[in-house]
């Protein structure tokens, strides 16, 4: 019984380690590729890194293996392979179409069935 025990721990603390790992190719190369378009885009990201941090910035420069990311006239420098996940929020015009034309859109059908009522 002891040694089932003692095997189930030296699996469990050994396998921990197989899996934090880091990213595989196939995510850098997705990290790689949405860097390149909000920087094509002149997007402002927000990241969030494998040791934890969230930053949030614009990217100017994006070379083979890192890019700058630029917050407040500072730049940081972060590989591809330290990046969790990266997304660029919606920018405030954007949102603010978004929300008119859901307005007129519930306006108009709103005056569309008081009208065919009254028919």
């Amino acid at each position: 019984m002891n040694r089932m025990v003692a095997l189930i721990l030296v699996l469990a603390i050994g396998c921990s380690s197989c899996f934090a790992s880091g990213p595989d190719q196939k995510h850098i190369a997705k990290i790689k590729k949405q860097v390149s378009s909000y920087m094509d885009r002149g997007a402002r990201v927000v990241l969030d890194t494998y040791d934890q941090r969230k930053l949030q910035g614009s990217i100017n420069e994006a070379g083979p293996e890192s890019f700058a990311l630029y917050q407040d006239g500072q730049s940081t420098t972060l590989k591809y392979a330290d990046v969790k996940k990266i997304k660029a929020p919606m920018d405030r015009r954007t949102k603010q179409e978004i929300t008119m034309a859901i307005f007129l859109t519930g306006f108009f059908g709103l005056i569309g069935g008081l009208l065919s009522q009254d028919r």
